[in-house]
């Protein structure tokens, strides 16, 4: 009861978005065509189109285009400032960097061996290096004092069943990359030799894939193609987070601080949207876009922002300011 009280008091606190219909703006600085991915480092948005990052700064209220990061790219998949620079990676030509805020751009390669090396889902810094997730080779880790070979970073990691990497988050001091397609997690802490296993629903789970991961104070969800797994002890352990998400092909995550935002792909081009203000305990569905393929969800501001195959689109969100609920910070107030 205590526990069930703590959840009540604070979702007062919590407004979830309206019921009424949600309306959505494109982004008209950005071209009506797909943008395959969308991050958010400080108050700067990233987008990346076919082979042009868009920055929306000011939480993305002005976007301005760099020049084309290769014209042979197909998808820029990834973005991150680091050491000084603006990084991205992309669908099967690798890495690129940039000194001069995007004017333009040099390949960054050396070392990236194995069959899916080159397409470059995601870039984490962390303690003076960059850590490439890729599309089929494992993770890379480059020096970024001295930012021109990468090496391997796969001592624990098995690349021949897991080695096409769907997301790299630094949560805390420990990185975090949901694999393969098995529903296997691996996890390298700080000081740690090796990357650890860990199964979200153990000891293996066939075919569940994981399209997503966010962090919020503590917390780890995890977007796969059954709903949603959360975990509260820096991805050791993995609980069912997806009560009232429809079961679709992909789910995309977001976060404002406050809540926690998810898109579900079902039937192809169609999208519901949900909301969850208690770490996935539960989810509320507010508004479902149809004929519209989505890529990313992103929070910036007082926006949710979605990466769309028709451009880039916001609405504005009605939980910017309020106290954040995390199912760590529930634990904590129960023990009270």
């Amino acid at each position: 009861m205590k526990r069930l009280a703590v959840v009540l008091s604070i979702a007062v606190c919590l407004s979830p978005l309206p019921s009424a219909a949600v309306t959505w703006t494109r982004v008209e600085e950005v071209p009506a065509d797909d943008v395959f991915s969308l991050q958010r480092h400080g108050t700067t948005l990233y987008a990346g189109t076919v082979n042009v990052v868009y920055v929306g700064e000011g939480e993305g209220t002005t976007w301005t285009p760099t020049t084309a990061v290769d014209t042979a790219a197909a998808a820029v998949e990834t973005v991150v400032p680091a050491g000084g620079a603006l990084w991205a990676g992309t669908f099967n030509r690798g890495v690129f960097r940039s000194t001069n805020g995007g004017t333009s751009w040099d390949p960054v390669n050396t070392g990236l061996a194995g069959l899916g090396s080159s397409s470059v889902i995601a870039l984490v810094e962390k303690g003076g290096k960059l850590y490439a997730g890729t599309g089929g080779a494992g993770v890379f880790v480059l020096d970024l004092a001295t930012p021109t070979q990468w090496s391997e970073f796969n001592l624990g990691f098995p690349v021949f069943t897991a080695g096409t990497v769907a997301a790299l988050v630094l949560n805390g001091t420990t990185l975090v990359a949901p694999a393969g397609g098995n529903g296997f997690v691996y996890r390298f802490p700080e000081g740690a030799n090796a990357w650890q296993e860990v199964a979200i629903v153990p000891p293996i789970a066939p075919g569940l894939l994981t399209t997503d991961l966010v962090a919020l104070g503590g917390d780890l969800l995890a977007g796969t193609t059954n709903r949603a797994y959360r975990s509260d002890d820096d991805a050791q352990s993995w609980t069912f987070a997806g009560n009232g998400l429809l079961q679709g092909t992909a789910t995309f995550l977001a976060t404002d601080g406050a809540a926690f935002y998810a898109g579900v792909d079902f039937l192809g081009n169609n999208h519901r949207l949900y909301q969850s203000i208690d770490s996935g305990d539960s989810w509320e569905q507010f508004d479902e876009i149809s004929g519209a393929f989505l890529y990313a969800l992103e929070v910036a501001g007082d926006k949710l922002f979605a990466a769309r195959h028709d451009g880039l689109w916001w609405t504005p969100l009605a939980t910017t300011g309020v106290e954040r609920a995390t199912w760590s910070g529930f634990k904590k107030r129960f023990r009270e």
